[in-house]
């Protein structure tokens, strides 16, 4: 039997039963809310699973053929459980299970007092343990997780539409990949259609598909792969190709020299360029780009921290900051940074890496609670292979480049138990423990080093 692209989970085999068959966390009945109830922490369950991720290439090399992630569920003595989704790999796996005993007897209503010990393992860990008891406070409440902090302050959350160069679903090596532990294969087989993109023309093509099928009006391109004049003209093409209108962003990662980012910059500078993000490494580069361009910078690189933005407010390397909830301490550092971004000036999006549905809908919660995140966030979720995601029912739904704010209760999403089953029997089959773009890459182009373009 074939295996289609919608299909693909069908390969993994062996797993369904992996994680029991219990009743979805969060589709049952929600419990009344007991205002004596401290809704205790009686269980931690860290399950880490490995999701199918197509050949996107960044300055890191090309991802593949999975993406890795931790998916956690806090049991209380109420029966409410609450999800959480935080960054994969065994470090991560580890510092969760060692989480458990620090949470095990504490409310879920106390993830605050906790957070100083979550840390220490891990900013990740805390990540995604507060968003499990957020979700589990507002499925107790029965309220949305975005009505217990404050929000919304917009009913729909817009999203850019993330482009990458990338090789085909089928190529040749990415399919002889030694961690390859499902039965994709060639044509209907593949992972998904784009076919590989390596030429501004391809770019320009696969933008206008985002946009006829998810309504995207803002395209970031992720560059730092190609040489700098092809992401330039890959640049022009997306400008003639998407029209008036289109707004646009292009993220090297860092791996152009100094001199390149803004001979680049200065290049770009008449198109509808939206932000420049992280065409170089470190604060004073940054600003120098920036003065030099006159472009608004963004980053994701060079403030990360709090402890990052003294040094920021010296060299002013950038006008925008993406935020991310798994690195910047969780929704209550993410809502910190919005007075304080009003108040030097700065403008907020949100980072991304490649996520899964409970991660998705935190995102849409959390841009719709802080006021400053007026920009379009950054997403990998159109490149989520259909029938992969580990949430009940359909994906979240994009239309108009844009997610409409959940309104069941927490996250106002559930977990499939037979999905996250497949997923974990695939993260135990592939070997796979961390994320390493290099190694496949290196396979595909061996000359392939990474330097500064």
């Amino acid at each position: 039997m074939k295996l289609h692209r919608r299909d693909w989970l069908g390969g993994t085999g062996g797993g369904l039963l992996a994680l029991g068959m219990g009743e979805a966390p969060g589709s049952g009945p929600i419990p009344p809310f007991d205002a004596h109830n401290r809704l205790t922490i009686t269980d931690l369950k860290v399950t880490p699973i490995a999701l199918p991720d197509p050949p996107l290439l960044a300055a890191s090399g090309c991802h593949g053929p999975y993406f890795l992630r931790n998916i956690i569920e806090l049991r209380t003595d109420s029966g409410t459980v609450g999800l959480g989704e935080t960054v994969g790999g065994e470090r991560v796996t580890a510092g969760l299970e060692k989480a458990r005993a620090i949470v095990v007897g504490q409310s879920v209503l106390s993830y605050r007092r906790l957070a100083s010990r979550l840390q220490a393992l891990g900013m990740g860990v805390y990540a995604g343990i507060e968003l499990a008891c957020l979700d589990a406070i507002g499925r107790a409440m029965g309220r949305p997780i975005c009505e217990l902090i404050g929000g919304p302050v917009r009913d729909s959350v817009e999203f850019a539409a993330y482009l990458f160069y990338r090789y085909a679903a089928d190529h040749p090596v990415v399919l002889a990949d030694p961690h390859l532990a499902d039965s994709r294969g060639k044509g209907d087989r593949a992972l998904d259609s784009w076919g590989e993109v390596r030429t501004p023309e391809a770019m320009a093509a696969m933008a206008a598909g985002f946009r006829d099928r998810w309504g995207f009006r803002t395209f970031k391109l992720k560059g730092g792969v190609l040489p700098p004049k092809v992401e330039r003209d890959s640049l022009f093409a997306l400008a003639e190709r998407l029209g008036p209108g289109a707004k646009l962003r292009i993220d090297p990662n860092a791996r152009w020299k100094k001199d390149t980012a803004i001979r680049i910059g200065n290049e770009i500078a008449r198109l509808p360029m939206e932000y420049y993000e992280d065409p170089v490494s470190g604060q004073p580069a940054m600003a120098e780009v920036r003065k030099a361009t006159g472009l608004k910078m963004s980053t994701n690189m060079c403030v990360t921290k709090f402890t990052d933005i003294r040094g920021a407010m010296r060299t002013e390397p950038i006008d925008v900051l993406l935020v991310d909830h798994h690195y910047f301490g969780g929704f209550a550092g993410c809502q910190a940074l919005g007075p304080l971004a009003k108040g030097v000036g700065w403008t907020l999006s949100q980072h991304s890496n490649s996520h899964a549905g409970i991660t998705m809908a935190a995102m849409v919660h959390l841009a719709a609670s802080i006021p400053e995140l007026t920009l379009a966030s950054d997403t990998h979720y159109p490149w989520l292979v259909p029938g992969s995601d580990i949430i009940e029912g359909q994906a979240l739904k994009i239309e108009n480049g844009a997610i409409r704010v959940p309104t069941g209760p927490g996250l106002g999403i559930a977990l499939d138990p037979d999905r996250l089953a497949r997923a974990h029997a695939t993260y135990k089959k592939c070997g796979m423990r961390r994320r390493d773009d290099r190694t496949l890459m290196r396979r595909i182009e061996p000359g392939w080093t990474g330097e500064l373009l």
